[in-house]
């Protein structure tokens, strides 16, 4: 048996990964309890679950596998919701959620914007590294300031992003670059003489510590941790990327090796003995 057989039959931690990958799931109440909710809680009497639910702001259920976006209904005020690293292929039933304001899909397997008109109050939204094709920016609510698509094939669409600044007249970043006043001109939006000022206003302001302020003051404070954990997710892809990347380099390097044996050893079946046959003949 070649090394290369032997290496193929030895367990391999990326393929045990990907069989040992849980069929996906939806959303219910003890998947939110779980993630959201401290244990004695989330075990307690059920109206004290019900209770501590309503009362949820942020959810999160990020890396669960998750296949729909459904039974969110049961939520209360809810303004941040993290469904990225999943499996969802489709945008919907989010027209409960109308105070929500921060919301990431980044990771999932969705084609298509959709089904987020209703949602006034949404200032960023994350749809880094998913399948979209195709860009409708009317499907988009006007209220975003942040917009990720980094990672999609719509971006490599003509006037891909001058099509987005017209439809979105509050948008301030666009794939992790700011948005400048130059850029809305260039682009032919109309845009105030105090847009300037307002950036300047926000630039060189420390973020403020603790949860979020969900108003018109906490505005930059919001902008700029929303554009931190872009970043932060972008880091965590990459080293995935990278250890992937250096495991196919191993098995590449082992088929070498393999390939290189299994032709040294044809080439020293095929070639004559030298078992002294010739010069007995000549004699």
């Amino acid at each position: 048996m070649s090394s290369f057989d032997d290496y193929l039959q030895r367990e391999d931690p990326w393929q045990q990964e990907q069989q040992a990958a849980p069929k996906p799931v939806h959303i219910n109440l003890s998947l939110i309890a779980k993630r959201n909710l401290p244990a004695s809680v989330a075990d307690g009497p059920h109206d004290e679950l019900i209770a501590a639910i309503m009362k949820l702001t942020h959810i999160r259920l990020d890396r669960e596998n998750i296949a729909d976006i459904d039974n969110l209904e049961m939520l209360g005020p809810v303004t941040n919701v993290y469904l990225q690293q999943n499996q969802i292929k489709q945008i919907e039933n989010l027209d409960s959620l109308m105070t929500l304001r921060f919301l990431t899909l980044a990771g999932n397997q969705i084609d298509k914007i959709q089904n987020m008109r209703m949602l006034d109050e949404l200032k960023f939204l994350d749809l880094s590294e998913n399948k979209i094709e195709s860009l409708d920016p009317d499907e988009l609510p006007k209220s975003l300031m942040i917009l990720n698509l980094t990672g999609n094939p719509c971006t490599h669409v003509i006037n891909y992003r001058t099509s987005l600044l017209k439809a979105l007249p509050n948008l301030q970043q666009l794939d992790l670059v700011e948005v400048t006043r130059q850029e809305r001109l260039e682009a032919g939006c109309e845009v105030s003489d105090t847009s300037d000022e307002e950036e300047e206003e926000g630039e060189g302001e420390e973020m403020v510590g603790g949860p979020v302020v969900f108003g018109q003051d906490g505005d930059d404070d919001f902008l700029q941790l929303s554009a931190d954990i872009i970043l932060e997710s972008q880091s965590r892809t990459q080293q995935y990327m990278a250890l992937h990347e250096h495991h196919m380099d191993e098995i590449e390097e082992v088929r070498a090796q393999s390939q290189l044996t299994m032709n040294t050893g044809r080439s020293l079946k095929d070639s004559p003995r030298s078992d002294g046959s010739e010069s007995k003949l000549s004699r």
